[in-house]
């Protein structure tokens, strides 16, 4: 027995070097394998970004697009950049960049193209009318359908285009919305509304201190008042109605204003 212990002993301890040497060569092969896969994936260059293809509108600047994109594609540290590999990078975080730095484009699709290439397609916001702020705030900007402020506007006046005066103190930049949805919305709606009846508007107005009031200034030069808590459809479809059957054209035209922002009340003078 004292001869048999000392054997199985040295038989263990050569098992347990083999074991330890084995795993070792395998974590050791698994770095190597890692130092590889990182080198062919970020340094090889065998999937980088080399061109990039962009369409876009007419009034949008491919040249600032482009040094945009190559400057986010550069960010990084050291040599590992998102440039290096096109499998990697996030298109929608690059397209979500975009969007912060050129407020009046709508949409931006990113498409990658293995091995080298980059697709992108643009499209520019349209405009829906221009908001302006009070005179304490100052500002007018271009705002599209959804009720983004995508560029900076001069003051205008006449019927094509949708005017609104906000006198609220709000403050607005680039890239913000001009108010919620159920203001723009009821307002847009109100315009092309109003211009089917016969009735074109030169400006609308939210005065400084409305909670949900909005008037649309007629060209006949009376106001017509609306609540956002008000059917605005239903409403001008009453308002038709009533300057259709109740008031002669001599009558409409020396209106004082019409009030709507009751529901199913038409109140005038």
């Amino acid at each position: 027995m004292a001869i048999v212990r000392p054997y199985k002993d040295e038989l263990k301890k050569k098992k347990r070097k083999k074991l330890i040497l084995g795993s070792a060569l395998i974590l050791l092969f698994i770095f190597i394998f890692l130092i590889a896969a990182v080198y062919a994936l970020f340094f090889a260059k065998l999937l980088d970004v080399r061109t990039i293809k962009i369409t876009v509108p007419e009034g949008v600047s491919q040249t600032d697009l482009n040094a945009a994109i190559n400057k986010w594609l550069d960010a990084g540290f050291w040599k590992l950049t998102r440039r290096n590999d096109i499998l990697f990078f996030s298109g929608t975080r690059l397209s979500d960049q975009l969007a912060k730095q050129f407020p009046e484009l709508d949409s931006i699709v990113v498409n990658k193209h293995l091995p080298h290439s980059l697709e992108l397609s643009v499209s520019k916001r349209k405009p829906a009318g221009i908001w302006c702020l009070s005179v304490a705030a100052g500002g007018c900007f271009y705002f599209d359908k959804n009720g983004v402020a995508y560029a900076e506007a001069t003051p205008t006046v006449g019927f094509l285009i949708l005017n609104v005066n906000d006198s609220r103190n709000n403050l607005i930049k680039l890239g913000d919305k001009v108010a919620s949805h159920v203001w723009v919305d009821n307002i847009i709606l109100a315009k092309e509304l109003l211009v089917k009846i016969g009735l074109d508007t030169s400006e609308f107005d939210i005065p400084v201190d409305s909670f949900d009031e909005f008037d649309a200034k007629t060209a006949y030069g009376w106001p017509v008042i609306f609540s956002d808590q008000t059917d605005i459809t239903r409403q001008i479809n009453s308002l038709a109605q009533f300057l259709k059957e109740k008031l002669t054209p001599t009558q409409t035209k020396t209106l004082e204003y019409v009030d709507l922002r009751i529901q199913d009340r038409i109140y005038y003078k």
